[in-house]
């Protein structure tokens, strides 16, 4: 494809890492059952026969299983991983769910490792100082193993309480187990709660590389420290002298002379020659390998021809040694193969988006440079362009810098990032920022990424300080209280949305004393809804997906009543009867309960395995089915901008999925033909294929989904169906207390209902005849309803539609019209385009009135800000006009920016204390960066 050949990985390469969940299950569950069950009775039988029979016992312990066990964690270590005793009394607890699954204490989390090697080298070296010849010590130890792997499961979640942490196998298998010639998918953690990084059940091939390319240098060096001593440990152990006759100090001295050569030859290496880091841990673990079985093999060989009574033939030590040496080099070739893709993988956008990139230690201390045309990270000591067609989002994210990605919107609150130095060389905050700052808590300690540009260099942030970290800044002086002022002292929001939690934010501004319930039946406070496709995919569930500080209901005298419905209204007493017999009395209401997603009317749409995704708990309870039904299917039906993104979330789920859209093309609204084609193309690169001119007859199964079946007859296979076919607004509350609803809550300019106490705002409004479902539209909203509520008259605006889709590795924007309406309006469109490329405008006068730019990421680079600073480019329309798109960023980076500067400055003065600014700006030109699009409020 074209899109791949700008900077783009393939699908291919990507595979070449499968995760648990994508690789095949070769055995039955039942058999790995069986299996570990008899290595467990396999281990009790040694602990018995060293106990009874201590020569026999001996003998097969360390002349048998443990000379054998390098080999299989060199050639298939998962094999080991899944029949380990100690692993199976590990997971004994999860798998029959009575352990406390508890997280392991961060600090001792970064320091398991350790332990798990001071406990490897510790009783590797104990054989000779009494575990050699001592029995019921062996037999003791290995007891204390199994024992500690059982409490650790009981204790810890997943395999945080022993295999994963202090497991002295653990280190060993990571060595020689980096590049596995044989795939073993783990079975343990059908579903994975996230208990260790860079976990090595998830991802085998990755495992090792992404621990050495880890930016935790401390964490990384872990792992290095071991591979680079264990060569000349085993070494030392085959080549010391019986403590007994030495003394311990000789003996530990022998050991530490030859780690210490080894690992100084490991680090004199890898130090002195660039970019061999992990050619040398690989090098080192293979020769590790080699060196041990150079003395095993003799050992395994004696220890067989003693069990079976006959010696064995002359040349079978050369015929092991040769099969050993095979295995350790098809090892090498197979990391060093490894190695190549992953750092293809591992590309990042950076270089094609040209960064500079440089080190900022070269130009002085981070706090004092005054670079004219950079941003300086002191957080990774890193530098990018200072470019104004670009937030501080994506210039962080060309660092290679990983930040929540939130909805790069300004409201969502995913992404505050500190500012050393520089503040003033930054777009002033918008109306928008400053809210969500403030509903973060973090007004005056923090900008929001997503929208903050540098206008000029000279700015220093801080990727590593957390802005809720820093003091608070000097509160201002109060102002006066509204509700007073006005008589108002009860107000009673229903939705926690972004529509309903903005207007509770927005009412305590104005008034410290009125009180504020929020009545919502989500469980969950305020989240960013934009985000939920992460929820099926991800693996932190809500971690990081709420937009307020943790404290904000408390410190702000909010009462949000979670998990709670609002049942009815009685508008002649002023009061919302909830769910649980409570009754809340109101002197105004603020309906923001937001929208549900539309189900159409197709037999069978109501089987167990159908869904829809609108908020957490869908993503969570497709995720739960996905795991419990093992599925394989999924079928997404609509292929608008929600059908799409969550067509690409179910594929980060390792499904194969099917889009079924009733019109001709993708996002039929947002795009012509051609930026549809392409779209479609790339999806198809993806493993998504789309049905068009298509509709569901029905829905087929027993018990459960099982088939959608087409107007035309043809039958998909389906284990999961997701409907995204719009919204229906939540009027049934309003309706039946009797206020004027059509398909939405009918409001005036100022958000106020059919009765002067009621308010209503977000999806939920019907305004002018359309419902918006846009972010940006319900906080406006919600302002302008606590306006008219404490007396400030603010009318309403509708923000430019600008769509941005969510889909990693392409970028499409959209904007207005898709064709031309009438004669004056100019379609502008370069006559040769790459096929994976497509831009598009139509303008009136010198205004866009439509745009469509889909290609590789960083195609619709400009169009977004220039569409929301409602640009004039008439300057650059003859440029346009001959296919030069690059014209667009003179527009963002030259004067113009500079005369919006100017105009955003002023527009953003600090709030009057009676009410928030009245500005002409439309919501969306205040957003600064990214774009608004169809959303739950």
């Amino acid at each position: 494809m074209a899109i791949l050949s700008k900077g783009m990985t393939s699908p291919a390469i990507i595979n070449r890492f499968p995760n648990y969940s994508e690789m095949p299950g070769r055995v039955p569950a039942s058999v790995w059952s069986v299996l570990r069950i008899t290595t467990l009775a396999v281990t009790c039988a040694l602990i018995v026969l060293l106990i009874v029979t201590p020569d026999l016992g001996l003998l097969l312990v360390w002349g048998l299983t443990i000379p054998l066990m390098p080999g299989i964690l060199a050639f298939a270590p998962g094999l080991w991983r899944q029949v380990c005793p100690m692993a199976f009394l590990n997971q004994l607890p999860r798998m029959f769910g009575f352990g406390c699954d508890l997280p392991l204490p961060m600090r001792t989390k970064h320091l398991a490792y350790y332990l798990a090697m001071i406990l490897f080298f510790v009783i590797v070296s104990l054989r000779h100082v009494g575990l050699n010849d001592e029995p019921l010590t062996l037999a003791g130890l290995i007891i204390a193993m199994l024992v500690a792997a059982l409490v650790g499961g009981v204790v810890f979640k997943g395999r945080s309480g022993w295999c994963g942490t202090f497991c002295p196998l653990a280190p060993i298998q990571r060595a020689y187990g980096q590049a596995p010639i044989v795939i073993v998918k783990n079975g343990y953690c059908p579903t994975c709660v996230g208990c260790q990084k860079n976990c090595y059940d998830f991802n085998p091939r990755a495992a090792v590389h992404s621990d050495l390319a880890d930016p935790d240098r401390w964490y990384a060096g872990h792992k290095e420290i071991f591979m680079g001593a264990l060569p000349g440990f085993i070494i030392a152990f085959f080549l010391a002298e019986n403590p007994a006759n030495t003394g311990l100090l000789h003996y530990y001295l022998h050991f530490a002379s030859w780690m210490g050569i080894s690992l100084g030859l490991y680090m004199a290496l890898t130090r002195l020659i660039f970019g061999i880091r992990y050619k040398v841990a690989l090098a080192y673990s293979m020769s590790a390998l080699l060196i041990y079985y150079w003395f095993a093999v003799p050992i395994i060989l004696e220890t067989l021809a003693k069990l079976s009574g006959a010696p064995f033939p002359s040349w079978s030590g050369s015929a092991a040694w040769a099969a050993i040496s095979l295995l350790g080099v098809s090892v090498l070739i197979v990391g060093l193969l490894t190695e190549r893709d992953f750092k293809r993988v591992s590309v990042t956008s950076a270089d094609v988006k040209q960064t500079i990139n440089l080190n900022a230690k070269v130009l002085g201390a981070a706090a004092a440079v005054d670079a004219k045309d950079l941003v300086i990270d002191r957080g990774t000591d890193r530098s990018f362009p200072a470019d104004p067609g670009q937030s501080l989002l994506e210039g962080i994210e060309t660092l290679g810098v990983a930040m929540d990605f939130g909805c790069r919107m300004g409201m969502c609150g995913a992404d505050p990032i500190v500012v050393v130095q520089g503040a003033d060389s930054l777009t002033k905050p918008t109306d928008d920022e400053l809210v969500t700052l403030h509903r973060l808590g973090l007004e005056g300690r923090a900008r929001m990424a997503c929208v903050c540009r540098p206008l000029r260099g000279g700015v220093v942030i801080d990727t590593k300080t957390k802005a809720s970290d820093l003091p608070a800044p000097v509160a201002a002086q109060p102002q006066a209280d509204a509700a007073l002022a006005t008589g108002i002292g009860k107000v009673v929001i229903i939705g926690n949305g972004t529509a309903g939690m903005t207007a509770a934010a927005e009412i305590r501004r104005l008034s410290p004393s009125c009180r504020i319930d929020v009545v919502t039946k989500e469980r969950e406070h305020l989240y960013n809804r934009m985000a939920i496709g992460r929820l099926l995919y991800g693996r932190s569930a809500m971690a990081g997906m709420h937009l307020l500080a943790p404290d904000w209901q408390d410190k702000n005298n909010v009462t949000v009543w979670l998990n709670t419905i609002a049942i009815k209204i009685e508008l002649n007493k002023r009061e919302v009867h909830l769910g649980t017999g409570e009754v809340l009395s109101y002197d105004r209401l603020i309906l923001a309960q937001g929208s549900s997603a539309f189900v159409p009317p197709i037999d069978g749409i109501t089987l167990p395995g159908c869904f829809v995704l609108r908020d957490a708990a869908d993503a969570m309870a497709i995720r739960a089915w996905r795991q419990q039904r093992n599925c394989r299917t999924a079928v997404v039906l609509g292929g608008g901008v929600l059908g799409v993104e969550a067509a690409d979330a179910l594929r980060h789920l390792h499904l194969d999925v099917t889009i079924i859209e009733r019109s001709p093309r993708l996002m039929e609204r947002q795009l012509d033909d051609k930026g549809s084609a392409i779209l479609s193309r790339y999806l198809a690169g993806l493993g998504v294929s789309v049905k068009f001119s298509a509709a569901v007859a029905r829905i087929h199964g027993e018990g459960h989904l099982s088939s959608v079946e087409l107007a035309g007859g043809e039958r998909i296979g389906a284990d999961i169906l997701v409907a995204c076919a719009g919204i229906k607004p939540n009027i049934e509350i309003a309706k039946l207390a009797g206020l004027k609803v059509n398909r939405g809550v009918i409001v005036d300019a100022g958000m106020q209902t059919s009765d002067p106490n009621v308010f209503a705002i977000g999806d939920v409004v019907e305004l002018s005849g359309a419902i918006s479902g846009l972010w940006a539209v319900s906080t406006n909203q919600a302002r302008v309803a606590v306006g008219k509520i404490f007396g400030t008259e603010i009318s309403a605006s509708r923000p430019s539609m600008l769509v941005s889709l969510k889909v990693e590795g392409i970028d499409v924007k959209a904007f207005g019209l898709v064709r031309p309406t009438h004669s004056g309006q100019e379609v502008i469109q370069s006559a040769e385009e790459p096929a994976g490329e497509h831009r598009m405008l139509i303008v009136e006068g010198s205004k866009i009135v439509g745009a469509v730019f889909v290609g590789p990421p960083g195609a619709g680079k400009f169009i977004g800000t220039i569409i929301q600073l409602n640009m004039d480019i008439e300057s650059v329309m003859a440029d346009l006009r001959r296919g030069n798109w690059e014209a667009l960023g003179r527009l963002v980076t030259g004067e113009a920016v500079a005369n919006t500067k100017e105009r955003l400055a002023q527009s953003c003065e600090p709030r009057s204390a009676v009410g928030p600014v009245v500005s002409d700006r439309s919501p969306t030109e205040s957003l600064g960066a990214g774009s608004p699009r169809t959303a739950p409020a």
